[in-house]
């Protein structure tokens, strides 16, 4: 497994090296994107009454050759909810999702262009409980690579230094620490802008 991803991150890394090394320098874009995450795990409705909650990302494009991009990200993701409301036992569940990929975007329109994105990521997990008779405790998933891919749409404003999108992207990472096992990945659909700075 971590032979495939260091062959996987090498091609990406020599693909944009080619690629700089036969075009002008290509701009640099800044992403910033919020939205809602549903979770995958079986137990995050029982524990947080909700079946989403707030997702927020920056991140990163490098265009590698016409219409494509090599990005990168960092998404937050935050939900507090109660084990046990009798007891007023909380539960607070903290994910962090880093995102290395392509995107690639197809036009549909003289400005409008369908996305197409997936890559690699890598999650931390983290819950954290306590209740008034146990001193908070928190446990962490091990650390693992996993996959995301998704679709969106996008619209690009006539001076071409600014855009505008939505995307619906799902996340695998599935734990398997045995104090905290299941799917923590799941589907998120964001809104976001992307700005050229230069």
């Amino acid at each position: 497994m971590k032979f495939n991803v260091v062959l996987i991150l090498g091609l990406l890394l020599g693909i944009t090296l080619i690629s700089s090394a036969q075009e002008p320098q290509p701009p640099f874009t800044f992403t910033f994107y919020g939205g809602l995450f549903f979770p995958s795990h079986k137990d995050f409705e029982k524990v947080y009454q909700s079946r989403s909650e707030l997702i927020w990302g920056v991140g990163i494009a490098l265009p590698i050759v016409s219409f494509t991009s090599l990005t990168g990200d960092i998404a937050f993701f935050r939900a507090e909810g109660f084990f046990d409301r009798a007891i007023d036992s909380t539960a607070k569940l903290e994910q962090k999702f880093w995102h290395v990929g392509i995107l690639h975007r197809q036009a549909i329109a003289r400005l409008i262009f369908l996305r197409f994105a997936g890559g690699l990521n890598y999650v931390t997990i983290k819950q954290t409980t306590s209740s008034p008779s146990v001193s908070q405790f928190s446990l962490e998933a091990e650390k693992k690579i996993g996959y995301f891919g998704g679709i969106g749409i996008e619209q690009m404003l006539e001076d071409g230094h600014l855009s505008f999108f939505s995307d619906v992207i799902y996340d695998y990472r599935r734990s398997r620490t045995k104090e905290l096992p299941g799917d923590f990945g799941g589907l998120r659909v964001v809104f976001g802008v992307h700005a050229i700075l230069f």
